[in-house]
């Protein structure tokens, strides 16, 4: 392997493609220049650690999982309050992902939503590209708990795989359909109001 070989160009290559991504996942967790900081100690870490790389996941997986453990150490230890949208009923597995008088279709009944979403390419222009919509979103995104937020960037932000995601985060199949499902139900409950 190149990088194990020292290989500058083929480092270089790899901190282009994978950066921005990690970036914006860590700063999920954390503000920017604390997000940014992990993210570079992630890249001496892959550095430092590139010999012990078995190959049993791709590289993209075990970097990302290399920042992962540091973000979420860090977050832990740097959380001084709790957020408001962790507390209650929110957060509790037991509840259901959309509030089931939510989804009462006319024709099909219930457990169907009532209409599909508004379709966002049939929208003004000037409302997708306002910032206020992106905050929101982000918002939204930055809302969710740990573990949607994760699965939802990675899979809907960073367009990985379903087998990737898995893998990176060391969750089943089952499991991270039901994450995914749930913050996209969240993060579009958050928006509907807005984008209607």
């Amino acid at each position: 392997m190149a990088l194990r070989a020292g290989d500058h160009a083929t480092f270089r290559a790899i901190v282009n493609d994978l950066n921005p991504g990690l970036t914006r996942l860590a700063r999920t967790y954390l503000p920017a220049a604390i997000a940014d900081e992990v993210v570079q100690e992630t890249w001496m870490a892959v550095i430092r650690s590139i010999d012990t790389f078995e190959g049993r996941s791709a590289l993209k997986t075990w970097v990302y999982r290399i920042m992962l453990n540091k973000v979420r150490t860090l977050a832990v230890r740097e959380a001084k309050i709790v957020p408001f949208t962790s507390v209650g009923a929110r957060s509790s597995g037991d509840q259901p992902s959309v509030d089931p008088d939510r989804l009462v279709h006319s024709e099909l009944g219930s457990g169907y939503w009532p209409e599909a979403p508004t379709r966002w390419d049939t929208l003004p222009g000037e409302r997708l590209e306002a910032r206020e919509t992106s905050t929101r979103i982000r918002q939204a995104i930055n809302d969710l708990p740990d573990t949607q937020r994760e699965v939802l960037t990675m899979r809907d932000v960073e367009g990985w795989t379903a087998d990737e995601v898995c893998n990176a985060l060391g969750i089943s199949t089952v499991n991270q359909r039901v994450l995914l499902h749930r913050g996209r139900a969240a993060v579009r409950e958050a928006l509907e109001d807005y984008l209607s």
